[in-house]
């Protein structure tokens, strides 16, 4: 992969956070150390230099299969699956995964990647925090109209600990997000310290506010980092046990891992959940069918409805989840964000929504036609979010 692509992505996606007033020289040879160690050309399948890791156990270590259905079974044509792939082949993908109606119909891997591979999706863990969000919230542990600060101390006597929980998961904090620093990006970068650093609560909870909560749409890592580091507070347990045994375990999924920005610290929650394609889908699945499972609620409906319903403050965003309608041929990220990512045509099921990752990394979700589809590869920022999923909806019958 191109290294100027994979800065790009990172540097125009993830959170815009303001410098700190002073970094430490230990923590600056921390972050280039991890810079480094992280291979530019290697991105989404360079799982093994997310570390320290920690382990979300599954109902075991291999990957198992969803149960299979044919193309004609499905209602699916050969003709649709035939230009899917040849898309997603083009598009330089690892693989490419479609299930109708919790059935696997399309399975396809490229470039030496298999049904036991593990990659680095960004942020389609954000996703997986807003399931188990909304698990705890259904035991009462958390409620999305919480000030943070009663989760986070630091916040408890300041202005911005009475941003909601909904705020949060919605990107409507308020907190700033001046742009990034002119030249290369370094360990002192805001962006890479919150990807890299030591203690990457304390990188987000340095951030000052700048608009009142809930007034301005602005996609940010800090965002997600700071409702996941509320939902481990509010958790009895470490989050990756609590996502175990509530979400991981009962869908079936095989063991994944988690990214720690030091050992027994705090996970990213914005990003870097290692799990097979397969089990990607399974997440898809979940939030398909409203949040149950094998005639199990692990997520109260409500939540998941709210979860993708629109946003207040941005149609095509929901809750750390987007929205294919209404049509956006360049939906963006932000007002001061300049990447973009194309829709050349309308998604043609409105209730399309879908799990981002940086790059193309994806998760399609259309209830209306019992669909799930899964395409991981070589970050691109040429990625055309609707032609994927209108091939395979144009070739239901």
């Amino acid at each position: 992969m191109r290294p100027r692509v994979i800065a790009a992505v990172l540097l125009a996606t993830a959170a815009c956070l303001p410098v700190a007033a002073q970094q430490s020289p230990e923590e600056a040879a921390i972050v280039r150390a991890r810079m480094a160690a992280l291979p530019a050309e290697r991105g989404v399948e360079a799982v093994e230099a997310y570390q320290p890791a920690e382990t979300v156990r599954g109902a075991g270590p291999v990957v198992k299969p969803l149960p299979a259905a044919s193309p004609a079974r499905a209602g699916l044509s050969e003709a649709a699956i035939a230009e899917a792939v040849a898309l997603a082949e083009r598009q330089e993908s690892h693989a490419l995964l479609v299930a109708r109606h919790g059935r696997l119909v399309v399975e396809r891997y490229w470039n030496g990647f298999g049904r036991q591979s593990r990659f680095s999706t960004a942020s389609m863990h954000k996703g997986v925090m807003a399931l188990a969000m909304g698990a705890a919230a259904g035991e009462g542990l958390i409620a999305e109209s919480d000030p943070v600060g009663r989760h986070l101390p630091e916040w408890r006597d300041d202005p911005r600990g009475r941003i909601a929980i909904a705020s949060l998961l919605e990107m409507a904090s308020g907190l700033a997000f001046p742009p990034q620093p002119p030249g290369p990006p370094g360990p002192d970068s805001p962006n890479l310290r919150l990807m890299f650093a030591p203690d990457i609560r304390k990188v987000a909870l340095e951030i000052p506010a700048d608009a009142p909560p809930g007034t301005r749409f602005a996609y940010s890592n800090a965002d997600s980092q700071l409702a996941g580091e509320a939902l481990q507070a509010a958790l009895p347990v470490r989050y990756a046990r609590f996502l175990s045994e509530r979400i991981w375990r009962p869908i079936g999924a095989a063991d994944a891992s988690l990214f720690l920005d030091r050992e027994g610290g705090s996970a990213h929650w914005f990003c870097c959940l290692q799990a097979s394609a397969m089990d990607w889908l399974r997440v898809g699945e979940l939030i398909r069918t409203g949040g149950r499972h094998g005639g199990r609620q692990l997520v109260p409906a409500a939540w998941v409805a709210a979860m993708t319903a629109p946003s207040r403050l941005n149609p095509n965003f929901g809750r750390q989840v987007w929205r294919g309608s209404p049509h956006a041929p360049q939906r963006r990220y932000g007002e001061r964000i300049a990447l973009t990512v194309p829709a050349k045509d309308p998604f043609l099921a409105e209730d399309t929504v879908f799990l981002d990752g940086a790059g193309g990394q994806r998760v399609y979700v259309i209830p209306s036609a019992g669909l799930v589809i899964v395409r991981i590869g070589r970050p691109r920022l040429d990625w055309d979010d609707s032609a994927l999923p209108n091939i395979i909806l144009r070739g239901l019958s």
